[in-house]
C-alpha cells in the first residue's frame, strides 16, 4: 500500500470519532484523497494491517515524548507576561492568523453561494476573503463575481498585508453569515436529481422503465435527471464504435488522466475499444503518470463527458444513457 492507503487504513482502524478528529486538521484536498482511499480499500490482509500499525507505533515511539505547547497554553502564558495585544500578535506569528482557520471552513461552501454573499460587501473585504481562501476555491468564487470588478479584486489581493483587528472582526462576522446561509439554503432538489441520476447509472434493473415512470410524473424532472446522467460510468455500456468516436475527439493526455482510479472493468472496456497499439500507448502513458490528484482525474473525466454530450447533441453519435429493453 502507498502512504495514502496506509493513512486511510489507520483512520479506519481508529473508528468514526478518532478519524473525524484527525481529519479536522487536514485541508480539503487531503480530506478528499483520504476519503476516496478509505472508500476504495478492500481485501486488506492481517499482515498488511499489522505492518501499517507497527509502522505507526514505531514512529510514535521514536518521538521525544514532549508535546508542543497548545495555542491556549501559550496564549494564557504570554497574556500574563506581555499583555493581551502584544501576546496576540506573537501568537498569530507562531500559529498563523486565527482567521485563516475560520475561513478554511468556507472551502466546503458552494462558490456561487459565497459569491452572492460577497456581492453585498466592499471590494476590500472581498479581496481579504479571497486572499485567505485556498487558490482553487478563491478562483471559483472570483468567476461568479462581476467581471468588471474582478481585476480590482485581484489587485487588492496582491496589495494585502497585515490585517487590522477591525477588519478581522468584520471578516469573522462575514464568515459566520456565510456559514449560516449555507446551512439555511436548501440544495435538496439539485442534490436529489443528481442522486437519482447516480442511482440509475448504477442500477442493474430496467432503467428505461423507471425513467418512463418519472416522465409520466414530471417531464421536466425526467429531463433534469437525464442531463445529470452524463457520468463517466455510462461509457462502459456504449458500443465500441461510439467509444472510438468519443475517444477520437479527446486528446491522449486527457484520456490517460481520466483512466486513473476508475473501475478496472470500465478501464478495460475503454481500452479494448481502441486499436491495439493506441490502447497500449494510452495505458502506458496513464501508468507513467503515477499518483495524481483526484480533482485532476475528475476534471479530465468531466471534459470527456462534455465532449460526448456535445457530440450527441450535434447528432454525431447515439449515446445510450441506459440500456433499453430488447424485444424479438
Amino acid at each position: 500500500m502507498d502512504n495514502q492507503e496506509q493513512a486511510a487504513m489507520l483512520l479506519l482502524s481508529m473508528g468514526e470519532n478518532g478519524a473525524s478528529q484527525v481529519m479536522a486538521h487536514l485541508d480539503r484536498n487531503d480530506v478528499e484523497h483520504l476519503s476516496y482511499k478509505m472508500a476504495h480499500l478492500s481485501a486488506i490482509t492481517q499482515h498488511e494491517a499489522e505492518a501499517v500499525l507497527n509502522r505507526f507505533f514505531r514512529r510514535y515511539a521514536e518521538q521525544a515524548g514532549i508535546a508542543r505547547a497548545s495555542r491556549a497554553y501559550l496564549q494564557k502564558t504570554l497574556d500574563l507576561a506581555l499583555g493581551d495585544r502584544v501576546a496576540k500578535s506573537l501568537i498569530d506569528s507562531i500559529y498563523g492568523d486565527e482567521i485563516k482557520t475560520l475561513v478554511k471552513r468556507l472551502e466546503w461552501v458552494d462558490a456561487k453561494l459565497l459569491a452572492r454573499e460577497l456581492l453585498h460587501e466592499h471590494v476590500q473585504l472581498q479581496a481579504v476573503m479571497l486572499g485567505l481562501l485556498p487558490p482553487e476555491t478563491a478562483a471559483q468564487v472570483l468567476q461568479h463575481l462581476p467581471q468588471a470588478n474582478q481585476d480590482e479584486v485581484l489587485i487588492r489581493i496582491a496589495q494585502l498585508g497585515e490585517l487590522e483587528r477591525d477588519v478581522v472582526d468584520e471578516l469573522r462576522q462575514l464568515v459566520e453569515r456565510c456559514m449560516l446561509m449555507a446551512m439555511e439554503k436548501s440544495h435538496t432538489q439539485v442534490a436529489g436529481v443528481r442522486q437519482v441520476a447516480d442511482i440509475l447509472n448504477r442500477f442493474e434493473g430496467n432503467r428505461e422503465q423507471l425513467m418512463q415512470m418519472i416522465r409520466i410524473y414530471d417531464k421536466r424532472l425526467a429531463s433534469d435527471v437525464a442531463d445529470n446522467m452524463f457520468d463517466f460510468i455510462i461509457l462502459g455500456r456504449q458500443k465500441a464504435e461510439v467509444l472510438q468516436d468519443i475517444i477520437g475527439a479527446v486528446d491522449a493526455d486527457t484520456l490517460a488522466l481520466a483512466l486513473k482510479g476508475i473501475d478496472p472493468e470500465l478501464k478495460r472496456t475503454l481500452l479494448d475499444a481502441l486499436p491495439k497499439r493506441m490502447s497500449s500507448a494510452i495505458e502506458t502513458q496513464s501508468d507513467a503518470l503515477g499518483g495524481v490528484p483526484l480533482s485532476q482525474a475528475n476534471e479530465a473525466r468531466r471534459q470527456i463527458m462534455d465532449t460526448a454530450k456535445e457530440m450527441m447533441e450535434n447528432g454525431e453519435i447515439e449515446l445510450q444513457l441506459f440500456e433499453e429493453q430488447v424485444v424479438e
